[in-house]
């Protein structure tokens, strides 16, 4: 009994220094609880549409980007960092949000929530996805932006938006999937949070593409934008024309020496939707966003197809 108690008292005291040396390092030693709150952190975000990741109580980049996007718009101190006082704020913008569709103001992003915001987006002609997005309390009477008196246009006007590849941070060179499946949200009027390399960084890190993977195939596309609760399916190249002819985002697999009207080089995603009277396409490019939103005639995107394969968004 006597080395019993030797023993456990060595234990206590040996994990309470190995503790101690962990914060004196500045490390966080996870808990149940930490990611209980965390989760509770990122259901909110992602019903005020900050967060498009999946709920699981991990504090990634993902999640730290977004919390850092709510801090900047409600005037807090920015450093990614769901503490107290952020947490009180999210509590404060979901319960107003809350209040503003008729439900009980608990706080909790939940079913009700949902189901209240998406008949309020229905009812306004706004895309129903049961999010509380810039649009959405804008339209609420909900103030997004602490201090500002409306908030800016957050980009999602429905239409293409340019988007370059080579400014998105560290694997710019072969972001063209991820960049591209950001474009088709904000064409679904559903712009992510953050800056635009911000955004593919996330689209990125939700395609899940594995390392030592040069570029990314269709599938890892799909996942990623699944991951922001959007419907996305592999087509054939045909079906994706047919489908951008009668307005729907579409991110096609083109030879881009082809397309820009050269000779056969690599493969690449571009984004197309919508056509002008002459029946040529809208197309944007991440790859050459210099050429703003340009149009490309039908047997010129034929003429591109590489692997015959498309992706319908939306």
């Amino acid at each position: 009994m006597k080395n019993l108690r030797t023993v456990t008292r060595r234990s206590m005291l040996r994990g309470t220094a190995v503790a101690g040396m962990a914060a004196a390092a500045g490390l966080l030693i996870p808990t149940s609880a930490n990611a209980a709150s965390t989760a509770d952190t990122q259901k909110s975000l992602k019903g005020l549409y900050y967060y498009r990741g999946v709920v699981d109580g991990d504090l990634g980049p993902m999640t730290i980007s977004s919390v850092k996007a709510f801090q900047s718009d409600r005037g807090l101190v920015v450093d990614g960092d769901p503490g107290p006082i952020t947490q009180g704020e999210l509590a404060k913008v979901v319960k107003a949000v809350q209040s503003a569709v008729g439900v009980v103001a608990d706080g909790d992003y939940g079913s009700v929530t949902i189901s209240a915001v998406k008949k309020f987006q229905s009812s306004k002609g706004l895309a129903v996805d049961g999010y509380a997005g810039a649009k959405t309390m804008a339209a609420l009477g909900v103030q997004r932006k602490k201090g500002s008196g409306s908030d800016p246009d957050p980009g999602g006007s429905g239409e293409l938006v340019v988007i370059n590849q080579m400014d998105t941070g560290p694997k710019s060179d072969e972001n063209c999937g991820p960049t591209a499946a950001v474009i088709t949200l904000y064409a679904l009027d559903r712009p992510p949070s953050g800056t635009h390399k911000q955004a593919v960084i996330n689209m990125r890190e939700a395609c899940q593409i594995p390392a030592g993977t040069w570029g990314s195939d269709v599938s890892h596309l799909i996942r990623g934008l699944g991951a922001y609760d959007t419907n996305a399916r592999k087509v054939d190249y045909a079906s994706a024309l047919a489908a951008a002819a009668d307005g729907k985002p579409v991110i096609l697999n083109v030879n881009h020496g082809v397309l820009l009207g050269g000779a056969p080089s690599y493969g690449h995603y571009v984004v197309a939707r919508g056509t002008n009277s002459a029946g040529d396409f809208y197309v944007s490019d991440p790859g050459r966003a210099s050429l703003g939103i340009k149009s490309y005639s039908r047997s010129r995107l034929e003429a591109a197809a590489r692997y015959n394969r498309g992706i319908i968004v939306g």
